[in-house]
Parts: C-alpha cells; sequence; structure tokens
C-alpha cells in the first residue's frame, strides 16, 4: 500500500503534497478515464443508432403479409427498447 500523501495548509486552504511521479501518475490515469468516457459516449451513439434501426425494422416486418406474429413478440420484448438503457 502506498504511503499517505502529506497534508499542508497554504493560506487556509488544506494542500495535498505528492511526489513529481504520484503526480504523473495521477494525471495519466486522469487522461485515461477521460479518453474511456469518449468511447462510452460513441459506443452509447452507435447503440442508439442500432436501436433506432431495429424499431424501423419491427415496423416494416409488421406490415409484411404473413408475418408471424412470433418475430413481432420478439422484436417488442428485446433488451434496450423504448429507450431502456439497460440501468
Amino acid at each position: 500500500m502506498p504511503p499517505k500523501p502529506r497534508r499542508i495548509r497554504v493560506d487556509g486552504t488544506e494542500l495535498v503534497v505528492l511526489t513529481k511521479a504520484a503526480y504523473e501518475s495521477l494525471d495519466g490515469q486522469r487522461r485515461q478515464a477521460g479518453a474511456q468516457g469518449a468511447r462510452v459516449r460513441a459506443l452509447r451513439g452507435q447503440l442508439d443508432q442500432l436501436n433506432a434501426f431495429v424499431d424501423r425494422l419491427e415496423k416494416a416486418a409488421a406490415r409484411l403479409p404473413g408475418c408471424p406474429p412470433e418475430l413481432i413478440a420478439e422484436f417488442a420484448n428485446r433488451p434496450g427498447r423504448d429507450g431502456d438503457r439497460g440501468a
């Protein structure tokens, strides 16, 4: 377990003192977290587009003559339908 960082008070504000290596490591982790957040947002956008496409497929399939009701039921019960983001 790494040692606890030192704390100092400057002009009434508590500050944490880090070594240069610890600061650089923390800064790198912050950048990685930011990049990961950007990737998650991009994937969420792609998933939303895919869900919209499947919604259009469901509507088109329902209009086809002879489309089995079981197929429509599968569409209707899929995860992510109607904005459900799988909380």
